[in-house]
């Protein structure tokens, strides 16, 4: 803990303070403090349950009902995006947002015995500005370099298309 930063979980903002440089001179306009405001803050203490149903189950129920959704991992290497995402190999209870988001579709879809549905999943990596299929049918290779690149292109009509990315029923 610092008090140079301060996090208010009730209030969802972080704030950042930066003590004014005396270096700077008596009229020294820098500003000393910057506040941000989130939906949700998320503790580095969590558990992978607590992240899926703030992130993500609304998002999974939102697409049961047609609607289009994403979730989205960003941050610096090591940060945990991977073990946020997919999760831990060792323990259930540390399977990520895709593992329980397929299980939330397919408990929701056995609910629902008047509709019919079709699920298709792709999996697609960025990394360094190069989409990669991690679902790729044919991936023998080590290394996710050698996995064919993934291409977004939008056409005449902004509709999204993506070449090289499996589709699987």
């Amino acid at each position: 803990p610092s008090p140079r930063v301060v996090v208010d979980l009730n209030e969802n903002k972080v704030e950042f303070n930066i003590p004014r440089e005396a270096s700077a001179g008596y009229v020294n306009n820098q500003r000393e403090q910057y506040e941000f405001r989130f939906n949700g803050i998320i503790t580095p203490e969590a558990k992978q349950d607590e992240v899926f149903e703030r992130v993500a189950r609304n998002v999974v129920m939102g697409a049961m009902e047609g609607f289009n959704g994403t979730i989205f991992a960003y941050g610096q290497t090591g940060s945990g995006k991977t073990f946020t995402i997919t999760g831990g190999p060792e323990r259930y209870v540390d399977r990520g947002i895709i593992p329980r988001s397929i299980s939330a579709i397919f408990s929701e879809i056995s609910k629902r015995a008047d509709y019919q549905y079709s699920v298709h999943i792709s999996y697609l990596e960025i990394y360094n500005e190069t989409g990669y299929d991690l679902l790729d049918p044919n991936r023998e290779v080590k290394a996710m370099e050698d996995l064919p690149q993934v291409h977004v292109m939008e056409d005449d009509e902004h509709i999204i298309h993506y070449r090289n990315l499996s589709v699987h029923l």
